[in-house]
């Protein structure tokens, strides 16, 4: 059962004990003084965008719960439904916004962080999400889907930075190691070996060179005597 779905099941029950009792829900939200009809409103709202949302209809989702926080801007679940639902419609500076204020309104809830990071990584705030992915798998080592984004991350974000290199400086042993690592994930070994000898009489002692020259080695066929 997904972290979101234990979330809704957890709304509804509080919202169906306050709908009997005839006060408002709280559902782990801060209190809220505002007017008791505009907070079973509120209420009514966010059940339907939990709904919408459960059913992949997004806009549709984003919709009531924007009005459920237009009726109760302290509804920290609103707040991050409505994150995650403007992060599906690829809205990312709206859906850090919200999540933002989820975070705030309940900070160190691990479905906020976990959407929060993955939503900085989306805007290319990196070093954000990745501090923010970090700091969650301290807390929930076993977040298997928080493991998966940040090493994907990591993997895309080093690959950018090999790439900038290689634009900025072909020249230089850098330069000439980023070329190699793609000749060589091309398949086009001696193409590899080139670049990699290249970057290596540049600078001898670059971390890992030897190590390239020999794992491309391997592909290389020995010369006919």
């Amino acid at each position: 059962m997904t972290g979101r779905l234990l979330i809704f099941l957890s709304l509804s029950a509080t919202l169906a004990h306050a709908g009997q009792s005839g006060g408002p829900a709280h559902a782990g939200q801060s209190a809220w003084t505002g007017d008791s009809d505009a907070a079973r409103q509120a209420e009514t709202y966010q059940r339907l965008g939990l709904v919408k949302h459960l059913q992949n209809k997004f806009a549709e989702a984003s919709q009531a719960f924007e009005q459920a926080l237009r009726l109760n801007p302290r509804l920290w679940s609103s707040h991050l439904f409505l994150g995650i639902d403007y992060y599906r419609e690829n809205r990312f500076p709206e859906a850090l916004r919200q999540l933002e204020a989820a975070d705030r309104l309940k900070p160190d809830q691990r479905e906020i962080r976990f959407w929060l990071g993955a939503t900085q990584l989306a805007l290319h705030r990196s070093i954000e999400g990745f501090e923010t992915l970090e700091a969650l798998l301290d807390k929930d080592p076993n977040n298997v889907e928080a493991l998966r984004l940040l090493a994907e991350s990591y993997a895309d974000y080093g690959t950018q930075l090999l790439n900038t290199v290689g634009e900025k400086y072909p020249d230089t042993a850098a330069g000439l190691e980023v070329q190699g690592r793609a000749h060589e994930f091309e398949g086009s070994y001696e193409a590899a070996l080139q670049a990699y000898r290249r970057a290596a009489a540049k600078d001898p002692q670059r971390p890992g060179i030897r190590e390239a020259i020999a794992r491309v080695l391997q592909h290389t066929p020995s010369p006919q005597n």
